[in-house]
Order: C-alpha cells, then structure tokens, then sequence
C-alpha cells in the first residue's frame, strides 16, 4: 500500500524541481530575448553607420575635389614681388634710349633675371609662378637727369620707355611717384611691408640698394629667407650692413652699377658742380651757385638770365661728398644763439627763402614775406638742418635743404634720427 506521507513528499520535490526547470527556461527565454533585442540595436546602429560612412565619404571627395581646386587656384594666386626704386636703380643706357622698345626689352630682361634668381633660391617653385613688378619713381626728376647727363636727347624719351615697360606685361608697371623727396621711398616701404604680409607672396625681391632709408624698412626683417636684396649702384652704407642678413644678388644686364653723374646745361653753357673741392665755408646757397658756375664776363641776356635764374629761383645746393661718398653738409657761418630762436619762431617758409621757389604754392603754411637778408638766410639754413633727411648720408638731392648729419655735439645717438660719426671731409662733389 502507497504511503501518502512520502507521495506527498516525492510530489513536492518533482513539484520544485519543475518549477526550478520552468524558471530556467523563463530566464533563458528572456535572456534570448534581450540578447535579439540587442542585437537587432547593433543591427540598426551598424546600418546607420554604413549611412554615415557613405555620406562621410561622399562628403571627404567632395572636399578633395573642392580642396584640389583651392589648391589650384592658390597656386594660380602666388607671386613673386619685385619693388624698384627708380630714382636710385635706374636701366641701363641701352634700354632707355631705345624708348618705347628698350621698355620693353628692360622688362623682358628684368623678369628673365628675377627668373632665373628664383630657380637659383627656390628650386621647387612653380614655373607657373607669377611676378609682379612694381617701379616707383619721380620721373619729371629722372627725365631732367637722364638728359642733363646726356644719356637721352629729349625728356620725352624716358616717358616713352616707360610706356614700353607697362606694355610688355600686364603685372610690369612703370609708376609716377610725385616730385617730393621721399614719394617713392614710402610707396615702396608700404608695399613691401604689405607684401611680406601677403601669404601668396612667396618672395620679395628688393631694388634700392642706394638710398639708406631702406634700412629703416628691412631691418626688421632680419633674415627671413624670403627677401633678396639687389645691387645696382653699391649697397648704402646701412644697406651694406644689413646685407648680409639677407639673399643678395644683381642683374647687370637690367640695372647701371653707377649712379648717373649730375651736370647740367643752359643755354649751350654746361656747368659742373663744383669740379674741386671749396676751400672756404660756404655762406649762402646763392654764393655756392655763383663759385659753382663758371660763367663768362660776357654781358649777353643769355648769361645775365642765367645768373638771375641761379640766385632766385632754380637754385641748388652743391652735394659736397667725403672719402666714403657720402654727403657733407658744408659749414656754415651763422649768426648769435638769439636771432636764430627769434627767426625760428617767425615760421618762415625754407624752400621759399633759401631756393626761391616753395613746392607747396597757395597751400603752404609757412612766410614767404618779408624778403630775408643774406645772414638771415644762413640761418634760416642751419635752422633747416635741424630736420634730418631720410636719405641721411645717401642723398644726392641739390635741393635738399635738410640736415645730413647730427648738429648736436653732445648727442648719444639713443633715438636719433640723424646720421652720427660721419667723416666730415669734404673731397668731391656730385
């Protein structure tokens, strides 16, 4: 006979025992069904992710190809700069009085030399690269003197070269600076520093090797490998020093290596100035004018104009040069330390005064009247040659009235604008 007791018992523990296996099978399922669930979220999220490697993709050669033509078009964009000072680096004879084609051959040849200077420097730049030439000059001022030294038999060939040059290539430009002292220097400083700011500009090539007021504009770039500087007529003296810090080079074949000697003619009279060097100091700038020329006693209207036009109106002042070439301010005999701060306060206009003519015309601020005494006009001098030129040393302007050297004995240098320790011997002029 069964006994109940333990049926009981055996039925409990089959009863757990299906219950534990039940519940197995319940967490297996759920499981399973996390595990599908997850699944099909990887499934989803790696669907999305071939979308956004696809996209990204479409997206990484549409920026290739937009990145390919931006690189083009920058490299369609560089440029080399090449910035001459025209007053000071001027063309050989050849081209100038060749006129309108010389222009042309001088910059055929200027662009074949800065060519050939950046296959030298730069083996790997592009000879797609495009060169931008930019001449600054007076060139009312450098007519006159390519006549006066007989280089050109009329002023009219230098416009006519020039209008060669701007014609043989769109990016050569032969510009007019105006008729003032520093009007080509400035335009030529804010371009360059205008240029070096320019990322197509691969490299500057720098033509003013006479005038020291570039070194005003280089120094700050010492060493940067993308200047040149060229040689025409011999570096400046801070020029020279600042060479070394930079590429240098020269081209011959474009540029003269001397600066034009300045001797002029009228009336069939030609006058060097100052063939010797003066002995005594020199009084006024009409007293320099009259010892400079050697007129003749002849009494003709041709002499008497000129020696009116000499004491009033076209004076110049005789470039006296030392050892180094270098310009001298000649002495001057002033009068007392009183009269010179009284004539300072007056405001009396220099050009007007000690050239005869004033540059400014109806717009100056400065006295034209009364007419000044000879001694007034000495002082009105010295007064002048407070104001440092820019060209300091350099200059081989005749109607420069400005000082060349410092007129203060006790002057440290530590922020002065004037040219300090200068040899002061007079043994030429220009």
């Amino acid at each position: 006979m069964l006994d109940l007791t333990e049926l009981r018992s055996r039925h409990e523990a089959i009863r757990l025992t299906e219950g534990s296996k039940d519940k197995i099978i319940e967490e297996l399922i759920s499981h399973a069904q996390r595990l599908d669930e997850a699944l099909q979220c990887e499934r989803n999220e790696s669907q999305d992710q071939k979308k956004l490697v696809g996209l990204y993709r479409k997206d990484a050669e549409k920026c290739q190809v937009e990145l390919a033509e931006k690189s083009r078009k920058e490299a369609a964009l560089k440029f080399v700069s090449v910035l001459v000072d025209g007053d000071h680096m001027n063309f050989r004879e050849k081209f100038v009085q060749n006129e309108q084609n010389g222009g042309r051959l001088a910059a055929r040849a200027l662009i074949e030399a800065v060519q050939n200077h950046i296959r030298k420097i730069k083996p790997d730049a592009s000879p797609n690269i495009k060169y931008k030439i930019r001449v600054y000059a007076n060139v009312a001022g450098l007519s006159k003197t390519h006549y006066d030294t007989g280089i050109v038999s009329s002023q009219d060939v230098l416009n006519s070269f020039i209008q060669g040059f701007n014609m043989e290539d769109t990016l050569c430009d032969f510009v007019d600076a105006g008729n003032g002292k520093e009007c080509s220097d400035v335009k030529l400083g804010a371009l360059f520093e205008h240029y070096f700011l320019d990322v197509h500009c691969q490299h500057i090539i720098f033509c003013g090797s006479a005038d020291n007021g570039y070194a005003r504009v280089l120094g700050s770039y010492r060493g940067s490998d993308r200047i040149s500087l060229v040689e025409g007529p011999p570096f400046a003296r801070e020029l020279r020093e600042l060479a070394c810090d930079f590429e240098t080079t020269s081209f011959p074949e474009v540029f003269r290596s001397k600066k034009m000697s300045r001797k002029v003619s009228f009336g069939g009279i030609t006058a060097t100035l100052i063939p010797t060097p003066p002995r005594t100091p020199t009084q006024n700038y009409a007293s320099v004018a009259k010892r400079s020329f050697p007129i003749s006693n002849n009494s003709s209207p041709t002499v008497n104009s000129l020696t009116r036009t000499i004491e009033t109106s076209s004076l110049k002042l005789v470039v006296c040069k030392n050892a180094n070439d270098e310009r001298v301010d000649s002495p001057l005999q002033i009068s007392t330390k009183g009269k010179i701060e009284a004539l300072k306060q007056q405001k009396f206009c220099n050009q007007f005064h000690i050239l005869g003519s004033c540059s400014w015309g109806g717009s100056c601020t400065h006295k034209h009247e009364p007419k000044l005494v000879e001694q007034d006009v000495v002082d009105l001098m010295w007064i002048a040659r407070l104001s440092a030129c820019p060209k300091g040393l350099q200059c081989d302007d005749e109607s420069c009235v400005n000082g060349h050297r410092c007129p203060h004995r006790n002057c440290t240098g530590w922020g002065c604008k004037f040219p300090h320790d200068a040899d002061t011997r007079i043994i030429g002029s220009n």
